[in-house]
């Protein structure tokens, strides 16, 4: 009876180690990746000839608010980006002043820098150049939160909770079926402690 319930979680886990790894299977090459990109980022960097990105002006739009505008910067932003029919995600730079307030339009392509420039009563608006896929792996890398109401950003961040969670799962089902592998759990033991040691070493070496 014990055996037959072990076999059924032996399967639970099993079913629980395919099925979210095939579904995850891009979530995780993503994050791996772009996690070894970013270890070896200069040699990416002169190995592709990546340069720093730059702004081109896209557009200029005149823009006199009206009686309708809203009064706060949050909802002022808002208002400007839906009439450039740029809404999404974004933030302020820096803290609007009586003559400008510039906003950053988070893109995968590359960002934009909307200046509306109140004296002169226009909304410049500006791309950052040159999309490279280097620079969208890094983008999908440090992409997560629910800062943004928007339904990419939060099913993204929604997927990456999904992720962490897998992760868990993944460690604790390993253990698992290797618990129950009691040939190899000597094998085991000295990989777990390997594991286990040198990560507390380094740990503590980074606290010096």
């Amino acid at each position: 009876m014990e055996n037959s319930k072990l076999v059924k979680v032996d399967r639970v886990l099993r079913w629980i180690h395919l099925y979210t790894g095939l579904f995850l299977l891009p979530w995780i090459l993503v994050y791996g990746t772009s996690a070894f990109c970013l270890n070896h980022n200069q040699w990416f960097i002169k190995k592709l000839n990546i340069t720093p990105p730059r702004w081109e002006v896209a557009r200029e739009v005149d823009f006199t608010p009206d009686d309708t505008f809203p009064h706060e910067p949050a909802q002022q932003a808002q208002a400007i980006l839906k009439m450039l029919d740029l809404d999404g995600a974004h933030r302020i730079l820096g803290k609007p002043t009586a003559n400008q307030m510039a906003i950053n339009r988070i893109c995968a392509s590359g960002n934009y820098r909307i200046t509306w420039r109140k004296p002169r009563l226009i909304v410049v608006v500006e791309k950052q150049k040159s999309f490279s896929y280097y620079r969208l792996m890094h983008f999908l890398h440090f992409r997560g939160g629910y800062g943004q109401p928007y339904f990419a950003h939060i099913t993204w961040a929604v997927i990456v909770d999904g992720v962490a969670a897998s992760m868990w799962l993944w460690v604790i089902s390993g253990v698992y079926l290797w618990w129950r592998r009691t040939r190899k759990l000597a094998l085991g033991v000295v990989c777990l402690a390997a594991g286990l040691l040198s990560f507390i070493g380094l740990v503590l070496l980074f606290c010096m």
